[in-house]
């Protein structure tokens, strides 16, 4: 799979962008906050269809857009030898300021309130329906947090995975949110008084019905990445290095765990157990990467697990997801960087960054096509 062309209007640092891509390595290089990251995260966002950095979609809106705002990021691919174009549009929702002026109804944060649109071929979708269209891969420098951030980081690091593949599975995430939701609810009217504990026993039931697959799912993902990032990690090490093992082992609970948490979670007013909470673990030699890692191991790990996921994608789908390095080489020591290249150098498409082009160890004749970013634009 490969992206041809790239459409921005309105999204972060970038007002208007049309930049045409081929298969092969694309460095896009230029000083920090020149908007690098931002046009990587454009990219994801048209396989994610949603931004792994911002804390609300507003944020995604061009910072100097007038109002009323709208964002738009589209973009064509070819996946299994065919076209097909993904667009994501956020509308900043209008209201009626004081003094009779309308404008963006903003959150307390700033941001304003959006309407999200996503179309496929041109035709409205649901991003349930969407998710998988165009597949990519992303690794950026807050991918530490998959080893030092919250449980929730390393589960959406499977579901993005599985969702990529399974459409399904976002049907699914949902479907299970929505009972643990009308659950922890009936929990806060028995804690009241207002409902019988006896009301508890249908949405036990749905919730041990509705966790069922996303166990199932998320299980067969975490056994799969955790021999791909073994060997990922095998392959990146520096010659002087200890052959590590890395290994990724996912925890969930089970349906006697749900049944026997009821009394604990009718004393804390909330479900205690369930696939939002379920954890992924990540050692290396059998250590929690997390406590006994250093950050340099850390980040080799971080980029294994993101190569795996790559390969994971390109072996269930027959068709290799696009790559997308944002920063990827600046902390790799020069042997690490060199088995990077030569890693990524057989996927059909990988998109990089850099700060600093000195360090991605590309020769220009090694590459399809490189960008530097000046005043705002791409030359």
């Amino acid at each position: 799979m490969h992206l041809t062309r790239l459409e921005l209007s309105n999204f972060r640092s970038w007002a208007e962008l049309e930049l045409d891509l081929d298969p092969g390595i694309t460095l896009i290089s230029g000083p920090n906050a020149a908007g690098k990251s931002n046009l990587v995260e454009a990219i994801y966002l048209l396989a994610a269809l949603r931004s792994t950095r911002a804390q609300t979609e507003g944020e995604l809106i061009h910072w100097d857009a007038d109002e009323p705002q709208v964002m738009r990021v589209a973009g064509t691919a070819v996946a299994n030898s065919e076209p097909v174009s993904v667009e994501v549009a956020l509308a900043a929702r209008t209201g009626h300021k004081p003094g009779g002026n309308a404008g963006a109804t903003r959150q307390r944060s700033g941001a304003p309130l959006t309407s999200k649109r996503i179309r496929v071929n041109g035709v409205a979708r649901r991003a349930a329906d969407a998710l998988g269209a165009i597949r990519a891969v992303q690794f950026t420098t807050l991918d530490l947090d998959l080893l030092t951030g919250s449980s929730a980081v390393r589960r959406r690091y499977l579901d993005v995975a599985v969702g990529q593949l399974q459409r399904s599975h976002a049907a699914d995430l949902s479907r299970y949110q929505r009972a643990l939701a009308q659950r922890n609810a009936l929990l806060k009217r028995i804690a009241e008084g207002s409902a019988a504990e006896s009301e508890l026993q249908q949405w036990d039931e749905l919730l041990e019905t509705s966790a069922k697959p996303i166990w199932e799912a998320r299980a067969e993902a975490a056994a799969s990445l955790s021999a791909l990032a073994a060997e990922r990690h095998l392959a990146l090490r520096s010659p002087d290095d200890p052959a590590e093992i890395l290994s990724l082992t996912y925890s969930p609970a089970d349906a006697e765990s749900l049944r026997d948490s009821r009394r604990r979670d009718l004393a804390r007013g909330t479900t205690s157990v369930g696939p939002h909470r379920d954890e992924l673990l990540i050692d290396l030699d059998g250590r929690p990467a997390a406590s006994f890692a250093s950050r340099a191991q850390q980040r080799a790990a971080a980029l294994s697990m993101r190569l795996a996921e790559a390969d994971y994608l390109a072996a269930q789908s027959a068709d290799s997801p696009i790559l997308l390095l944002d920063d990827a080489f600046s902390e790799l020591d020069p042997p690490r960087r060199e088995r990077t290249a030569e890693a990524v150098s057989a996927v059909e498409q990988v998109i990089l960054t850099s700060a600093d082009p000195a360090s991605v160890p590309f020769t220009r004749s090694g590459l399809t096509a490189a960008y530097t970013i000046v005043d705002g634009a791409l030359t």
